[in-house]
């Protein structure tokens, strides 16, 4: 090759030493260059990726199978448990140190409810025994799961109810469910949120109407009643395990956040995120010792579900971002509170004691002591925005009726309903009425309310105006209130037979105590029901609840004035009377 390049006529033609030096070395580099790319077949040969020595190489794409749901830091999926399509999580509960979970669907061929429980392990986060229950008819309606060591329940906890099974899943009926005691009017532990009680954690959902300063936000108090404010507005608690919160919050472009709380150490011991692209949100939460059971739920349309275990890690814990709501703040609200209350026709006594020979509690049982004092600033504040609450779904100058005198009487205006608000009552009770005082008078203990307490103890106060109404009329409130009942309705020690036909005629075991507590309880039942009352076990299987509620409602409304001026009060909720 080179020998023909030095004979060619180019060459010769050009002449001259120097530029045969300098056009032979060209010559020779382009040769050179022609080689090289027709070694590497004419290509450029791709760099290699950083931190690697080796040639990437292209493979074509090839069909691969729908990607796993992710995998978060720190949760494990729960081994050995598949759900099937149509199966849907009832609800989760503590068993002991460990955990379960109850699955359900509905059997459309058989026309009932299959469920299924299943105890799982956190230290190993899998199944350790399925459970098959007997089937469920359709009628059968419960909120939450509990289990004890012989029993596990499906419990509708605002109706005292629960659907009980032994824990082979032998179905044993429909029963009471007996969340107090004869002299206890609501909840041990307030019931607050999804799972959550105030009493157990000291933690509340706080909120103010418009009118107001606070938003609603996720909040504790500590042993001198400062209230502490967590992160921001609208957090959510999930669960509670004594003062420790599993929190989530949803932030910007669906974010969500769950963070686990110590509140008595002040620290955030650890937060899960789940981002939008992951596509699952968080729906029942359990929070445990070292753990917490996490159901997720996929977006649709395919609505998946999947169970895991988050291992929240000590080591990452950081300050809780908490603001303090100051004394100053608390009498505020309460300030803003009293004063419409007072308009409304209700004189508060904060954090003072009635005189011992006001304070009777449930049934014919008398308090020798007095009751506590030294109810919280918070406490108070709650109690008042409750009632607040309470108050403006009332009729207009309701509450004046209580203590006013009826048409015909000198004229006069009673003192304003008197109510009391001290930190524990004896006994355990959370709140007590007296409708014979003069003026009629409530109290309410902060460390035991609950806002279901009031229409309650507002029906105590209500007998009052109520038999003096029937008296103008010459009739006799017990005498027509016992006529609603069987004879024998409020007596002890009943056979069997005899507690079975009292099924229909009340509203829960409470209401057997006395004519008094059988009135409150109902009015309760009427005044906190959101959903249609036809609808309702309680009362579309229960003609003679149906009888007494229809009795009330129509004497309430004939004694009060107030009711009159209006077409319809609150818990005037009875469907109409069926036609003959």
């Amino acid at each position: 090759m080179i020998e023909k390049l030095k004979a060619s006529p180019l060459l010769q033609k050009l002449g001259g030493e120097p530029a045969r030096k300098y056009l032979a070395l060209g010559l020779v580099c382009l040769l050179l260059l022609v080689s090289v790319l027709l070694a590497s077949g004419g290509r450029a040969r791709p760099e290699p990726l950083p931190e690697s020595s080796e040639a990437v190489t292209t493979q074509p794409a090839a069909t691969e199978p729908p990607a796993p749901p992710p995998v978060l830091a720190g949760a494990v999926e729960i081994a050995g448990l598949e759900m099937g399509p149509e199966e849907s999580v009832f609800g989760l509960c503590r068993d002991g140190d460990s955990a379960a979970v109850m699955l359900s669907r509905w059997d459309e061929d058989a026309q009932v409810w299959r469920c299924r429980l299943a105890e799982l392990d956190p230290k190993t986060a899998s199944v350790t025994a399925v459970v098959e229950l007997e089937p469920m008819g359709e009628g059968a309606t419960f909120a939450w799961l509990e289990l004890t060591e012989t029993e596990i329940r499906f419990v509708d906890r605002d109706s005292e109810r629960c659907a009980a099974f032994d824990r082979s899943g032998r179905f044993l009926g429909i029963q009471d469910h007996p969340v107090m005691d004869k002299a206890h009017l609501g909840w041990r532990n307030v019931l607050l949120s999804d799972g959550c009680f105030y009493k157990q954690a000291r933690w509340a959902e706080i909120s103010r109407s418009d009118s107001g300063s606070l938003n609603r936000v996720v909040a504790f108090y500590d042993e001198k009643d400062c209230v502490h404010v967590i992160g921001e507005p609208y957090d959510q608690i999930r669960d509670a395990a004594g003062h420790r919160l599993l929190t989530l919050r949803v932030g910007e472009n669906n974010l969500q956040e769950l963070a686990l709380l110590d509140l008595d150490r002040g620290l955030c011991l650890d937060r899960l995120s789940l981002t939008p692209e992951q596509g699952e949100e968080l729906g029942d939460a359990l929070l445990g010792g070292d753990w917490a059971l996490l159901c997720l739920t996929a977006q649709e349309p395919s609505n998946a579900k999947r169970l895991l275990f988050w291992y929240p890690e000590a080591g990452r814990e950081s300050p809780i971002e908490t603001a303090t709501l100051t004394e100053r703040d608390l009498i505020d609200e309460i300030s803003v509170l009293s004063e419409k209350l007072a308009q409304a026709g209700i004189s508060l006594r904060l954090d003072e004691a009635p005189p011992a020979e006001q304070t009777p509690t449930t049934g014919l049982q008398v308090y020798e002591s007095s009751c506590e004092t030294g109810a919280s600033l918070f406490g108070q504040y709650w109690i008042l925005s409750e009632l607040d609450h309470f108050v403006e779904k009332l009729p207009a100058g309701m509450v004046r009726e209580l203590s006013q005198e009826l048409p015909g009487g000198d004229g006069s205006e009673a003192e304003p309903l008197q109510l009391y608000i001290v930190r524990s009552i004896p006994g355990d009770a959370a709140a007590f009425a007296n409708a014979w005082t003069e003026p009629p008078m409530l109290c309410f203990a902060t460390e035991e309310f609950s806002p279901s307490h009031l229409a309650h103890e507002f029906m105590h106060v209500m007998d009052l105006r109520l038999s003096r109404w029937l008296e103008t009329q010459r009739r006799d409130l017990e005498n027509e209130w016992w006529a609603l009942s069987p004879a024998y309705a409020y007596e002890e020690g009943l056979s069997q037979e005899q507690s079975d036909a009292l099924e229909a005629y009340f509203v829960s075991w409470y209401a057997r105590t006395n004519s008094n507590e059988d009135r409150a309880d109902s009015f309760q039942m009427l005044f906190d029901s959101d959903e249609p009352l036809a609808e309702q076990w309680w009362y579309a299987e229960k003609p003679g609840v149906q009888a007494k509620l229809r009795w009330l409602t129509e004497n309430i409304r004939a004694a009060f004035p107030s009711v009159q001026a209006v077409e319809r009060a609150w818990w005037e909720k009875l469907p109409p009377e069926p036609e003959e």
